[in-house]
C-alpha cells in the first residue's frame, strides 16, 4: 500500500519517488540535480517520447506539460521507483540528508543512519553526503573493526581497511562472532587467520632466538656478557615476555630496546648491542617483520578489490 511520507512529501514538490515499501516522496527536482551527479545525469536528459516537455524554464511550466504527457515522476501514479537494494529507511535517511528535514548538526548521529547515508550517497554520487558520513563514522564509538573493514571495502577506503585489519589482528580468530565473519567475508577471514598464524610463529621464533651481542672494545668477559644477554632476552621480564605474554609487536620492542635489562652484561655491551639492532637493515627487518606480514596481507586484500 502506497502512502505519503509525513515530512518528505512536499505540496510544491516537482519529483515523486517511491521506496521499496511503497512510501511516496514528493521532493524538489532541481535540488536533487544540484546535489547528486546521478540525478543530474538522469533528470537533465531529454525525456523519451516527450520532446515538447521543457527541461529548462520554470518548474510550474515543466510540471504542467510533464503531467499532461504522463512523464514519470510527476504524480503518485507515475512515481519513479528508487532501487530495490535500498530499504525504506535508507531512502528516508538519504532524502532527509539532501533536504535537511532532520536538522543535521555536528552531534554524532546513530551508526545505522550514517551507514544508510554513506550507502545511498555513494550510489547516487552525493559527495557532501559521503564526506558527512565518513567524518562522523571515523571515530564513532559503535563502529567495530569488522564493520569498518566492510565499509572500507564497499566504499573504497583503504585507510579504513588497514585500520580495521590492524585492530582485528589483536583479536583471536576464534573470538570472532558469526556476524564478524559475515562482514569480513571468506577472503578476509582467511587472510586474517593466516596473518595471525605467521605473526605468532615469528614472535615465537624471535622470542627464543636472541640476536648476537656486539661487545664493546673494553669488554673483559664476552662469554659472560653473551650469557647474561641471552638469559635476559628469554625471560618473562625481557623480550620473550614482551612478545609472548604482553603480546607487543616487534616494532614496539624495536623502539624501546634499551628499556629491557641486559642482566649482568656491561653497560657498553648492552648499549652497542641495542644500537646495532636498531641500525642494521637485517636486524630492523627481523624486529619489524610483523609489520610486513600485516601490510602484505592488507595490500593483497585491497588489490583484490580493484
Amino acid at each position: 500500500m502506497s502512502r505519503h511520507h509525513p515530512t518528505l512529501y512536499f505540496d510544491d514538490g516537482s519529483l515523486t519517488l517511491k521506496a521499496s515499501d511503497g512510501t511516496l516522496y514528493n521532493v524538489y527536482r532541481h535540488h536533487l540535480i544540484m546535489q547528486s551527479d546521478f540525478f543530474n545525469g538522469m533528470l537533465t536528459l531529454p525525456i523519451p517520447n516527450h520532446p515538447t516537455v521543457p527541461l529548462t524554464g520554470s518548474t510550474k511550466d515543466f510540471l504542467e506539460k510533464a503531467r499532461a504527457a504522463g512523464v514519470d515522476g510527476t504524480s503518485d501514479e507515475t512515481a519513479v521507483s528508487l532501487p530495490e537494494k535500498f530499504t525504506a529507511m535508507e531512502c528516508e535517511r538519504f532524502l532527509e540528508f539532501i533536504f535537511n528535514t532532520r536538522g543535521w548538526t555536528a552531534k554524532t548521529p546513530p551508526l545505522e543512519d550514517l551507514c544508510a547515508v554513506l550507502k545511498t550517497c555513494h550510489f547516487f554520487a552525493v559527495e557532501a553526503g559521503i564526506d558527512y558520513a565518513i567524518h562522523h563514522l571515523q571515530d564513532h564509538a559503535k563502529l567495530d573493526a569488522a564493520l569498518r573493514f566492510k565499509l572500507g571495502c564497499d566504499y573504497h577506503l583503504p585507510d579504513w581497511i588497514k585500520q580495521a585489519f590492524d585492530e582485528l589482528m589483536t583479536v583471536s580468530i576464534d573470538k570472532l562472532t558469526p556476524e564478524d565473519e559475515n562482514l569480513l567475508g571468506w577472503a578476509a577471514y582467511r587472510a586474517l587467520a593466516r596473518a595471525q598464524a605467521e605473526v605468532w610463529d615469528h614472535r615465537a621464533t624471535l622470542a627464543v632466538c636472541p640476536p648476537d651481542v656486539l661487545h664493546s672494545n673494553w669488554c673483559n668477559n664476552p662469554g659472560y656478557c653473551t650469557s647474561e644477554w641471552e638469559k635476559s632476552w628469554v625471560s618473562l621480564s625481557g623480550v620473550l615476555g614482551a612478545l609472548i605474554k604482553e603480546e607487543l609487536p616487534g616494532s614496539e620492542i624495536h623502539d624501546k630496546l634499551e628499556t629491557y635489562s641486559g642482566g649482568g652484561m656491561t653497560r657498553d655491551c648492552h648499549r652497542r648491542t641495542c644500537n646495532s639492532l636498531k641500525e642494521t637493515a637485517e636486524a630492523k627487518s627481523r624486529l619489524k617483520k610483523e609489520e610486513d606480514i600485516i601490510d602484505n596481507a592488507v595490500e593483497a586484500l585491497i588489490n583484490g578489490l580493484r
